[in-house]
C-alpha cells in the first residue's frame, strides 16, 4: 500500500514540484496551502509523514508542528520542517517544536524524499493511530481552541518553573520554602494534607516533617502516623511543624479519613535528598493531574540544587577526618550562645575531652590505627549525644562538646555514660585489638566569665584535673 505524504506550503512553484517528485516515487501526495488547512487534513485523510514550510500565513510551521506534538492523536506522525532559515535559532525553534527532521529548502528533492521514507521506516504510523484520527471531525475553529491551550498551558508551565527559580533566594529556611512549594502545588491540585521532608547532609541535625493542612486540620497522632509512614527509621527524632491555611478547616483524627495519597521520592546519586507527600479524603487520580509532572521535575531541580548547596555549607564546617564540627564553627557557634547567655540567662555548658594515650596509639599501631580510633569514637559521640548538642573537633585527639539549655550538674550524666561507652567499646584495627578511654572536663558558663574563651579555659582546667588524677574519668567544675 502506498504512504500517505501531507505537503504544507503556501508557494504553488514549491508545492507542485514537491507533488511531483513524491508521486514519482510511489506516495499518495495530498496537499494544503496553510498550516490551518493542513491541520484539518491531517485528521481527513492521515499521512505517513508531514512536509511543511516554517513561514506560512495565519498558522506558521513551527506553531503547527508544537500543536501536533502536543495532541495525544497526532504526536506521532513523523514531521519534516522545510525552511530558507538556516540560523542557529531557526534550527533551536524547530527542535523545541518538536520537528523530527529539518532540511533547507535548496537540498535537492532526492534528498527530500528519500528523507521521508527513512523517517517512515523510523517512526511508522500504527494503524490504531490513523483510525482513531479517521474517527474526528475537524473544524477549522477548533484549531484556535487548540492553539489556546497550548498556550495557556506552556503559561502554566512557565509561570510554575519560574515561582520555583523564585525559591532559591530562600535555600537556608526550609519552613519558607516549603510554604512556597506548598503554595505552588495548592494551584494545581486540591489536597487535603501535604508534607515535605529535606534531607541534610549533617547527620546532627534534627529531621524536620512540614505539614500544610489546606482543607483540614490534623491531631498530633495523625501526624505521627504520617510519619511512621514516610521517616520511620527516625521515628525517635519526630518535629513535626504545621503551616495552616485560613480556609474554613474540616478536623480529622485519623489517617484513614484520607482516601488516596501520592509519595514522591527525590534521590542525588542514590542518596534521598527529600520526599514529599499529597493526601486527600477524595479518591483522586494524581498521575492524571496537569502539570504534576512538571512541578516534579522542577522540584527534583531544586532540591539538588538545595542539597548541594547545604553539603557545601557543611562540608565548610566540617572536619573531613571525623565528619566532627571545626574549631573554627565552634568559636563562631560559641560566641553567639555565650552573648545570648550574658544577655537573657541562658544556659550553656561546654565539655572538653581528650583521649587518653592517644600517642601510644599511633606509636604502637601506626598513624592509620590513630585516625581510625579518631573516627570511631567520633561516632559514638555522633549517636550517643543529644540531637541539641553539637561536637567539634578542637584540635589533635581533642574533641569539645557545645551543650546549650544544659547546666553542669546535668550534663554529667550523659558525659558520664558517654565515657563508659568507649571505655567499654573494643576497638578492632586490621585485626588487632584497641583499648581507649577519654577524660573529659566540663564546665558552665558563669556571670563573672569576661567571654567565651574563659568558658573554654575554665573546662580545660577540669580536663586536665582529670588526666592528672587518673585519667578516664569525668570532671566537673563544681568539684574544683
Amino acid at each position: 500500500m502506498a504512504k500517505k505524504v501531507l505537503i504544507i506550503d503556501d508557494s504553488v512553484t514549491q508545492l507542485s514540484s514537491l507533488k511531483i517528485f513524491f508521486k514519482r516515487e510511489g506516495f499518495e501526495v495530498d496537499t494544503a496551502k496553510n498550516g490551518v488547512e493542513g491541520f484539518v487534513k491531517i485528521y481527513k485523510n492521515t499521512p505517513d509523514v508531514i512536509i511543511s514550510d516554517v513561514l506560512m500565513p495565519h498558522l506558521g510551521g513551527f506553531q503547527l508542528c508544537r500543536l501536533l506534538k502536543s495532541n495525544r492523536e497526532t504526536k506521532d506522525i513523523p514531521f519534516i520542517m522545510l525552511t530558507v532559515l538556516d540560523k542557529n535559532l531557526d534550527k533551536f525553534w524547530a527542535s523545541q517544536s518538536g520537528a523530527d527532521v529539518f532540511l533547507r529548502k535548496d537540498f535537492d528533492m532526492s534528498t527530500i524524499v528519500q528523507s521521508a521514507k527513512d523517517i517512515i521506516k523510523k517512526m511508522p504510523v500504527s494503524n490504531m493511530t490513523k483510525q482513531e484520527l479517521s474517527t474526528y471531525e475537524i473544524e477549522e475553529d477548533a484549531i484556535i481552541t487548540q492553539i489556546n491551550k497550548i498556550l495557556d498551558d506552556e503559561l502554566m508551565k512557565a509561570t510554575i518553573t519560574n515561582k520555583f527559580r523564585d525559591i532559591t533566594d530562600y535555600t537556608k529556611d526550609d519552613k519558607h520554602i516549603a510554604s512556597e512549594i506548598f503554595e505552588i502545588l495548592s494551584t494545581i491540585t486540591d489536597y487535603d494534607i501535604a508534607c515535605i521532608h529535606f534531607h541534610s547532609p549533617d547527620a546532627s541535625v534534627q529531621k524536620r516533617l512540614i505539614f500544610h493542612e489546606q482543607n483540614v486540620l490534623i491531631d498530633d497522632e495523625t501526624m505521627l502516623a504520617i510519619w511512621r509512614q514516610l521517616l520511620p527509621d527516625s521515628i525517635n527524632d519526630f518535629k513535626p511543624e504545621k503551616i495552616t491555611s485560613k480556609n474554613e478547616l474540616h478536623v480529622l483524627n485519623s489517617i484513614d479519613d484520607f482516601l488516596s495519597k501520592k509519595e514522591f521520592d527525590f534521590y542525588y546519586e542514590d542518596i534521598l535528598i527529600g520526599k514529599l507527600c499529597l493526601f486527600s479524603r477524595e479518591n483522586l487520580r494524581w498521575n492524571k493531574m496537569r502539570f504534576m509532572q512538571t512541578v516534579k521535575s522542577e522540584l527534583d531541580l531544586f532540591l539538588r540544587l538545595k542539597y548541594l548547596y547545604t553539603k557545601t555549607c557543611y562540608l565548610s564546617i566540617t572536619d573531613e577526618l571525623t565528619q566532627l564540627y571545626t574549631r573554627r564553627h565552634l568559636k563562631s557557634v560559641l560566641a553567639q550562645e555565650f552573648e545570648r547567655a550574658k544577655r537573657y540567662g541562658t544556659i550553656v555548658t561546654i565539655a572538653m575531652i581528650d583521649i587518653d594515650n592517644f600517642k601510644d596509639v599511633n606509636d604502637k599501631y601506626g598513624h592509620l590505627a590513630g585516625d581510625y580510633v579518631l573516627k570511631e569514637v567520633s561516632k559514638i559521640f555522633i549517636n550517643t549525644l543529644r540531637k541539641t548538642d553539637f561536637v567539634y573537633r578542637y584540635g589533635g585527639e581533642e574533641i569539645c562538646i557545645l551543650m546549650p539549655e544544659t547546666l553542669v550538674e546535668k550534663a554529667y550524666v550523659p558525659l558520664e555514660r558517654l565515657r563508659k561507652t568507649i571505655e567499654n567499646r573494643e576497638f578492632i584495627f586490621e585485626g588487632k585489638k584497641i583499648k581507649v578511654t577519654v577524660s573529659i572536663g566540663a564546665s558552665t558558663y558563669g556571670k563573672d566569665m569576661r567571654d567565651a574563651n574563659e568558658l573554654i579555659e575554665r573546662a580545660d582546667a577540669v580536663l586536665y584535673k582529670a588526666k592528672k588524677s587518673g585519667k578516664n574519668k569525668v570532671v566537673m567544675d563544681i568539684d574544683e
